[in-house]
């Protein structure tokens, strides 16, 4: 009796350190392949993102030229037209 239970623990634990040792070491080959997609995804850029980048450039260009247009003008008349070019910034 006390032989069969000291075999059925000794087949468990094998069983189970089996299924340990293997979750050790897969788990750096898993934490590498996150890493590498994480690095091409951070890497790349979606079309939709540089449209987005492109518009921001634009826009911040617009303003520019907006500011530079305010500050060129000396009348009241000047500065409204100025306004009135750019009234969708």
């Amino acid at each position: 009796m006390r032989s069969s239970s000291i075999l059925l623990t000794t087949v468990a634990f094998t069983m189970l350190s089996g299924c340990v040792a293997s979750k050790i070491v897969t788990a750096p080959f898993k934490a590498a392949g996150t890493v590498v997609e994480t690095a091409v995804d951070a890497s790349t850029q979606t079309e939709s993102e540089r449209e987005e980048d492109l518009g921001r450039k634009v826009l911040a260009e617009r303003k520019r030229e907006r500011n530079a247009c305010l500050e060129q003008a000396e009348t009241k008349e000047e500065r409204k037209e100025c306004k009135r070019a750019y009234k969708d910034d």
